[in-house]
């Protein structure tokens, strides 16, 4: 039974993709801001709709204060991480992805023509030079959504913090958001196409200033930033 329903749900999602993308494309002729929009509030609550999952906001209070842009560095458990910080956010973002999400249709597009910036993990030179385009992308007024951990976590555990995003931060004196999402994995686990209702949090940390620690390395960012979301997770 739950197999023909997940069934159902995948056909509608692949629906909801191609029509929220093709709005979000045509929508990027006229305004970021409403491309954002689109993502926001139709694709990102399409796909938690069609799934019966709802998204929940905890602490966001704690960046209410925030006048620059920052680099919002979550935990990764699934594809649905992606709408659920969509949903969260009030101002445009933009994903560090994998090259490997470029090729997808209509998600691929839309992402590719938004501005999005994609990493070889493959090639050390290619991604050090698209964190390098990151960092230029938040200067400029942008805000960054990166997964730190590199990939899915496979059984709800954090993974170690990759350094990259904290290269950046360190840097360009940039402030990092540490963000604790949990149910996606619940909701959709990774290499996997079952679908599932689940209750979906996302819980968002104290802002840390690298001003605030100019003795730390690249490699201790990461570090108390991953303390930070695991205590978040302990919040939910």
């Amino acid at each position: 039974m739950w197999k023909i329903i997940n069934l159902i749900q995948w056909v509608f999602i692949f629906l909801a993709i191609i029509f929220s993308g093709i709005l979000a494309i045509l929508a990027l002729i006229i305004s970021k801001n409403l491309s954002f929009w689109i993502a926001k509030n139709i694709w990102s609550r399409l796909l938690c709709a069609i799934v019966f999952s709802p998204v929940y906001l905890h602490n966001k209070q704690r960046i209410s204060e925030l006048d620059k842009p920052v680099i919002y560095c979550a935990n990764h458990q699934s594809m649905y991480d992606i709408p659920a910080m969509f949903i969260s956010m009030d101002k445009p973002i933009h994903f560090i992805a994998k090259k490997e999400l470029k090729k997808i249709p209509f998600i691929g597009w839309y992402v590719s023509s938004a501005g999005m910036i994609f990493i070889d993990r493959s090639n050390t030179e290619k991604a050090m030079s698209s964190m390098q385009k990151a960092g230029e992308l938040i200067l400029s007024g942008r805000n960054v959504v990166t997964f730190p951990e590199g990939t899915r976590s496979k059984n709800g555990k954090l993974n170690l913090f990759k350094r990259g995003s904290f290269i950046i931060a360190k840097n360009s004196n940039i402030t990092i958001v540490p963000v604790a999402i949990k149910g996606t994995l619940e909701v959709n686990p990774p290499s996997s196409f079952k679908l599932r209702s689940h209750k979906i949090n996302v819980n968002f940390g104290d802002p840390i200033d690298p001003i605030d620690y100019p003795n730390f390395s690249a490699e201790q960012l990461a570090q108390l930033t991953q303390e930070s979301v695991a205590n978040l997770l302990a919040e939910i």
